[in-house]
């Protein structure tokens, strides 16, 4: 965890532990915006981790509205029936690519899919399609949804900043919070450099290389990319592995 989210990951844990604790007679559903690469996924999956909430994930950006062919709602949420009697947490990630507008045809079916969205928000049953293509009623009403976006980078730390960006008023009557994640320092991310997971995954496997040698080499190259990179912490581990490429 880097110190830029100690603040927003208190905030966020404090909701989901009220929705857990309440069985989700308090649902918080909120927004978290923020610049690409300030960890938004990766917060909130470790939350979920240590609150030990079921977590799954639904990319807004790849979904199709129903009966269009491509993954619909009904089922990019087919996880859910595996977890419909306890709280979870559903993280709609990429959700401000449904505002782009990049042609009339496109801007029409993302309205269908933001339509969609809301009749869950306000469902306390959905009907999910299944893998024998039939649909199935699954209870929704144990779910906290996290609608998550780097909205080209604004700054969008407010519900009028989300209205401004598109946002229909009924999805921020339905989700009224909002969170924004900061861009992760320098400092902050040379500082974890040795606690990288992928870093000890491939010094497992290779025995001839020296663990500081690479924790230096490995910083070296993040402080130089970091000059340049817009991807913020995913800059991390794009560095781990063009390091251990580099002799091939």
């Amino acid at each position: 965890m880097f110190p830029e989210q100690e603040k927003i990951k208190s905030q966020i844990t404090h909701l989901m532990m009220a929705a857990q604790q309440s069985e989700c007679a308090i649902r918080p559903h909120f927004f978290l915006t923020g610049p690409t690469g300030t960890g938004k996924s990766f917060l909130v999956n470790q939350i979920a981790e240590e609150l030990n909430m079921d977590f799954f994930e639904i990319n807004a950006a790849q979904l199709t509205a129903e009966g269009m062919s491509g993954n619909s709602l009904t089922k990019a949420m087919r996880p859910l029936r595996q977890h419909w009697n306890k709280p979870n947490i559903i993280f709609v990630d990429e959700f401000d690519k449904l505002f782009q507008r990049n042609g009339e045809g496109t801007q029409s079916f993302r309205s269908d899919v933001q339509d969609e969205f809301l009749r869950v928000l306000e469902s306390t049953h959905v009907s999910i399609f299944t893998d024998y293509g039939k649909y199935e009623q699954v209870r929704v009403d144990k779910c906290v949804f996290i609608f998550a976006g780097a909205f080209s980078d604004q700054k969008i730390r407010s519900l009028e900043d989300l209205k401004d960006a598109g946002i229909r008023n009924e999805f921020v009557g339905r989700v009224p919070l909002v969170f924004w994640t900061d861009e992760v320092h320098l400092d902050s991310l040379l500082a974890a450099v040795p606690h990288l997971q992928l870093l000890k995954d491939y010094l497992a496997i290779t025995p001839n290389v020296k663990p500081r040698e690479a924790q230096r080499a490995i910083s070296a190259m993040v402080r130089e990319e970091y000059k340049t990179s817009s991807i913020g912490v995913r800059l991390l581990n794009s560095m781990v592995h063009q390091y251990f490429m580099k002799d091939i």
